[in-house]
């Protein structure tokens, strides 16, 4: 998809040219589709000939990026609570029915890896239904007032009728225009859209008022509407990783035994067939080879071998190491852990599962702005309320071991009298509201009174 000659038309302005190009590199790396990228960075850095002698095909084994972002979105692995407004329980429904709260993790993973995402919306007799829209695939429009959200859209789609072709959906509420531009500019919307959808006939209207249909995702608060280029050196770790995992097998497959060499002998068997075919021989370290002088040498001929001019498990060290660094670099501030003793292993750190609910901690905040972005337009978009609408987020959960650990410290502050049963509670279940643990402590004190 992403590797293919056919892409769309590139916009005029050099600095919305390097935007893309970068956008879709991530996304190449986000989606597996990056060997043509590590083999340029290869041949880039060891030239064409070596770059052939290591190997037909980079390792692509190691992707930092991939693994991070996955560990790291876990606000939705748990479907979040919708609070609906009186009317809007249909949106809610619609929003549950659709998997969109599914499709929210690769919401999640792919705006942290790429930073910044949009969602576009539309509403049919069917229902709502939306769609990923990658910032490599659209020119958005941002208000400097409000650069958060976009105000006006144009998205590159393919064309219905021909998948060789490109369309741009101009989206822009602002002079009520939708409309569908071919590569050379050419209105397009009569086959595209079914007939001119501008002016009166703009469909994105919420209380009587046109506006865009499409929300954006953001992995931090930036005041701008995109951050391309933050987190770039985990991406270029990436390719120089498959760079550096290619010559560690180079070095496994032909390096790691003694190289040897015959000074006045030649191999037995190696001589030409009836049709002029010079015979190969197989020279593994595990066949012996026999050997005869060469007519015309003089003296005794010599045999010997130089030894291994590199050790593999220092040079996967050294790899590993790095893989380290990066993934260390790319987790931030937000915590690792070692899932075995191995401290050369570099893939053996994850994410804790207190680092993942800090993480949905510092995420929740930005992404709930999104989320009532989103229902609010859904309801909106099916004429139903779009004010009083809340959500709330379910944390990773804890397993037995933290859970024990976690009541036993709750248990001897409460008892020192360092924090009051209500709080404590509130700790043990997390987003809760401090009346609905107040509520459920006097339940269980009441229930303990009457069974005692």
């Amino acid at each position: 998809m992403l590797q293919a000659v056919n892409v769309p038309p590139l916009p005029k302005d050099q600095g919305e040219v390097t935007r893309i190009a970068h956008s879709r590199l991530r996304r190449r790396i986000m989606y597996s589709m990056h060997e043509q990228d590590v083999r340029a960075r290869l041949v880039s850095a060891v030239g064409s000939t070596r770059a052939q002698a290591w190997a037909r095909n980079p390792d692509m084994t190691c992707n930092p990026a991939w693994y991070v972002a996955s560990q790291l979105a876990a606000l939705y692995n748990e479907v979040p609570e919708v609070e609906p407004p009186e009317g809007g329980e249909a949106a809610a429904a619609a929003l549950a029915d659709g998997c969109f709260w599914q499709l929210s993790r690769r919401i999640q993973r792919d705006t942290l890896a790429l930073n910044d995402l949009f969602l576009r919306i539309d509403v049919d007799e069917d229902g709502p239904f939306w769609r990923i829209v990658f910032p490599d695939m659209c020119e958005p429009v941002a208000d400097p007032r409000r650069a958060g959200q976009p105000v006006a859209m144009a998205e590159w789609i393919c064309d219905p009728d021909d998948d060789a072709k490109w369309v741009k959906l101009i989206t822009d509420p602002r002079t009520r225009t939708y409309a569908a531009l071919d590569d050379r500019g050419e209105d397009i919307s009569e086959r595209v859209l079914g007939g001119d959808m501008s002016g009166e006939r703009y469909p994105f209207i919420v209380n009587g008022r046109p506006v865009c249909n499409y929300v954006a995702y953001h992995a931090a608060e930036t005041g701008a509407l995109l951050d391309p280029y933050t987190g770039r050196e985990v991406f270029d770790g990436a390719l120089n990783l498959g760079v550096y995992y290619t010559f560690f097998g180079h070095i496994l497959r032909n390096v790691a035994w003694a190289q040897r060499y015959v000074i006045g002998a030649e191999p037995l068997g190696a001589e030409t067939d009836e049709n002029g075919r010079r015979q190969e021989l197989l020279t593994d370290p595990a066949v012996l080879i026999l050997m005869r002088q060469i007519e015309d040498h003089i003296g005794q001929p010599l045999i010997g071998q130089w030894s291994s001019p590199v050790e593999p498990d220092k040079v996967l060290s050294s790899v590993e190491r790095y893989e380290r660094r990066i993934v260390e670099m790319a987790l931030g501030q937000a915590g690792v852990s070692r899932r075995e003793s191995d401290v050369r292993s570099a893939m053996s750190l994850a994410v804790s599962r207190e680092s993942q609910r800090a993480a949905q901690r510092a995420y929740e905040p930005v992404f709930r702005a999104s989320d009532l972005r989103v229902l609010r337009l859904v309801a909106g978009l099916m004429d139903l309320p779009t004010e009083g609408w809340s959500i709330k987020y379910r944390s990773v959960p804890r397993d037995p071991m933290e859970l024990a650990s976690e009541a036993d410290r709750l248990t001897g502050l409460v008892a020192a009298g360092l924090e009051d049963r209500v709080s404590a509670y509130r700790t043990l279940h997390p987003g809760m509201t401090e009346d609905e643990a107040r509520a459920a402590v006097a339940a269980i004190q009441d229930t303990n009174r009457r069974t005692a």
